[in-house]
């Protein structure tokens, strides 16, 4: 048996994910030599090398890319083994991955249930866009995302919350703002303001313009939709949000329907199959659970 050991292991991981050996030794608050004299031992342990150093860039070797997800899985197991023994019931630290779309609306009113029915809980919340949460998800980073188009990966386990229109935002000043329903042919040409393009905002937004063949031009690109809202109000181009965006007190845009068309983004809350789920964790769920099924949904108050 190898005389493998835990933090060899954790200071590995950091390396891969990092491509540095500094910015691990930076993530795992120890010397870069010391750091790099662990991973050396570990490849003499190993027989094989495991990076490639690249000057001041590293990259893996085949047995490198092969040991990732041992040691990745390895590293699951045990951090769940801790983190179970030591869940207390009601207590603890909730990870929550929310989207920029989602979360200046939802969480304000989420987090009010959340302090009234677990006020011992510490909510840590990570507000980016869908494909870093995903991947911090799989890390093990994060306890559960709030996010739409949620990925399709066997390790992911997704229920959903709720729906919501998509609407179509447009300055108040513009002629297509004296229409009631827009029929999509009125779009073309027209300026379009979006999220960044690894938001699944923009995912969805796009998809709906090319399943339908509307084809607007790039007015801007941004990374909140309140910014998106604020574009839009300057007369800078034409936006679609989600429902729970409007608010009364938006000025200078008018929210209206595509006519014709429908659609929607699906509200879901994605865990790791393979984790430990804490108490607290799945009281927090099932307190998401309830307070929609109940139809109670923050995204319909208008402030």
């Amino acid at each position: 048996v190898l005389p493998m050991e835990m933090h060899q292991l954790r200071y590995f991981v950091a390396v891969a994910e990092t491509g540095s050996f500094t910015e691990a030794a930076r993530r795992c608050f120890v010397s870069q030599p010391s750091l790099s004299q662990q991973i050396i031992k570990l490849e003499g342990e190993l027989g094989s090398p495991l990076f490639d150093r690249l000057g001041r860039r590293v990259e893996l070797t085949e047995s490198g890319r092969r040991l990732l997800a041992r040691a990745r899985r390895i590293l699951f197991e045990v951090e769940d083994a801790v983190r179970e023994v030591r869940d207390t019931g009601a207590r603890g630290l909730l990870r929550l991955g929310v989207l920029p779309s989602i979360g200046p609306y939802l969480l304000p009113t989420i987090f009010e249930r959340l302090h009234s029915a677990l006020p011992e809980v510490r909510v840590e919340v990570h507000e980016d866009f869908r494909s870093h949460l995903v991947e911090e998800l799989a890390a093990g980073k994060l306890d559960l995302l709030l996010m739409s188009l949620p990925p399709e990966r066997e390790e992911f386990v997704v229920e959903e919350l709720f729906s919501e229109d998509l609407l179509l935002a447009v300055p108040t000043k513009h002629p297509l703002a004296r229409i009631g329903r827009i029929p999509p042919e009125r779009l073309a040409g027209e300026k379009l303001i979006f999220l960044g393009e690894s938001s699944s905002l923009a995912l969805q937004t796009k998809r709906l313009l090319g399943e339908h063949e509307i084809e607007l031009e790039i007015g801007g690109q941004c990374s909140q939709v309140q910014t998106m809202k604020a574009l839009v109000a300057a007369g800078v181009g034409i936006a679609i949000i989600p429902r729970m965006a409007i608010r009364q007190r938006d000025t200078g845009v008018v929210v209206r329907e595509i006519a014709g068309l429908h659609p929607k983004r699906e509200i879901v809350v994605v865990r790791h199959r393979h984790r430990y789920h804490s108490h607290a964790e799945n009281r927090f769920v099932d307190l998401l659970k309830v307070a929609f099924a109940a139809g109670d949904h923050p995204v319909a108050a208008e402030d």
